[in-house]
């Protein structure tokens, strides 16, 4: 552990008790003996602190009804503060905010609970601060990059909206580099989502896996590795730590786009995800736009979420290259869709490609209303087959993708 011995500056306060009457009754809080340790142990594996100013480091006082007495940081800190006797709270931190998801942005911090009596001083003595924060790192054994043959990136989300991407880039001369940075994510919840695309074999694939036990202090180490089944093919998963989930994940999924890691940990069942059409046409079947200006085209549905949308997206493709360029230029060169929480990107394509609906009209919603009619005229222009998967996550961790098929002939 390192320790940080607090040398109390500035002025130091007499102590004053008023007893009896209408006054309230006063004691002291101490900080002259204040010793803080920073813990380097994490659980269940160790992670090396690095050590911030202690000067600068975060100092709260709140009292047992959440009133908030001190707010400050060490160097500001007097030797003896007075406070109205009762119980309060200590939080001390490294870091006056603790940040959802960000790169390299470690904070250590602890509370400590004390009671201050009439006419009494207390003292705190030594606290020992720990990580507040998941830590997370992300790797590739050497078969998977050696599979590598294009860009790609993996998410990591612990905050519903907020997940943090360790890109990986690729050349034909250098292979693949990916980030190595480590991330930091606020422990709003328990459960890990892990998700991969990039270009493995000359194509387009996706794994997702989720964990869970997710909890401050400890470092999650993702790696995703290639392994040899007994067939002889190739297969890969995603370990974390020096553990691995037993269930394999497949990479023998026919498509463009092949999904090759299924989460063995998410609920079962889709949580009753569904589309429904509100129109006249059947949205299970590939749908053709009529050709005509003048032709009617009345396109509307519902996605019905009985959970609520935790995550909502739309992942585009289509036999027409000119189409995806396009989007793709608009939406910052990526084909997907974010509804929960979209891109300047995204919203330009909402606003004058697609209207899908987004933000506050998507996230958390049970109902979610679509039309899509005015899609039509810009659509029309790009002949060919354009297929919408609406991927949606809800706030239990079920998931359901369902196609939206567009034939402009």
């Amino acid at each position: 552990m390192m320790a940080i011995a607090l040398v109390a500056c500035g002025s130091c306060k007499k102590e004053k008790f008023n007893y009896g009457g209408t006054g309230t009754a006063m004691g002291t809080l101490s900080f002259s003996g204040l010793a803080i340790e920073v813990s380097d142990e994490t659980l269940p594996i160790a992670a090396a602190p690095t050590r911030a100013s202690a000067d600068m480091y975060a100092v709260y006082i709140d009292d047992a009804e959440g009133v908030r007495h001190l707010s400050t940081t060490y160097g500001e800190l007097q030797e003896n503060i007075e406070l109205p006797a009762g119980s309060y709270t200590l939080t001390v931190q490294s870091s006056k905010e603790i940040p959802t998801a960000e790169f390299e942005s470690p904070v250590y911090g602890t509370t400590k609970e004390f009671t201050i009596e009439a006419g009494k001083t207390t003292e705190l003595g030594t606290l020992t601060c720990s990580l507040l924060q998941c830590k997370v790192s992300v790797s590739y054994n050497d078969d998977f990059l050696a599979m590598v043959t294009g860009e790609g990136a993996t998410t990591v989300e612990l905050t519903a909206g907020s997940p943090l991407e360790y890109k990986m880039t690729y050349t034909p001369d250098e292979g693949p580099k990916y980030e190595k940075r480590n991330g930091y994510f606020a422990v709003s919840g328990t459960t890990l989502t892990v998700t991969f695309r990039g270009q493995i074999a000359g194509k387009t694939q996706r794994m997702t896996k989720t964990f869970t036990g997710v909890a401050p202090k400890q470092w999650r180490q993702i790696t995703f590795v290639q392994k040899i089944d007994e067939e002889g093919d190739a297969t890969f998963d995603i370990t974390i730590s020096d553990y691995v989930e037993d269930e394999t994940l497949d990479n023998d999924v026919a498509g463009d786009e092949e999904i090759i890691g299924s989460d063995p940990n998410a609920p079962a069942g889709d949580g009753g995800i569904k589309l429904v059409s509100t129109c006249d046409i059947d949205i299970t079947q590939p749908i053709v736009v009529p050709p005509g200006e003048n032709d009617p085209f009345t396109l509307t549905m519902d996605a019905i979420v009985p959970n609520g949308v935790r995550k909502f997206t739309v992942e585009v493709s289509s036999t027409e290259p000119l189409f995806i360029s396009a989007l793709s230029d608009i939406n910052g060169g990526s084909t997907t869709l974010d509804l929960v929480n979209p891109s300047d990107g995204a919203i330009d394509v909402f606003t004058t490609l697609i209207p899908f609906p987004y933000g506050d009209k998507v996230k958390n919603q049970t109902q979610i209303p679509f039309d899509l009619s005015a899609a039509k005229g810009p659509i029309s222009a790009f002949k060919g087959t354009h297929t919408f998967t609406m991927v949606v996550i809800d706030n239990t961790g079920c998931r359901n993708e369902i196609p939206v098929v567009l034939v402009v002939e």
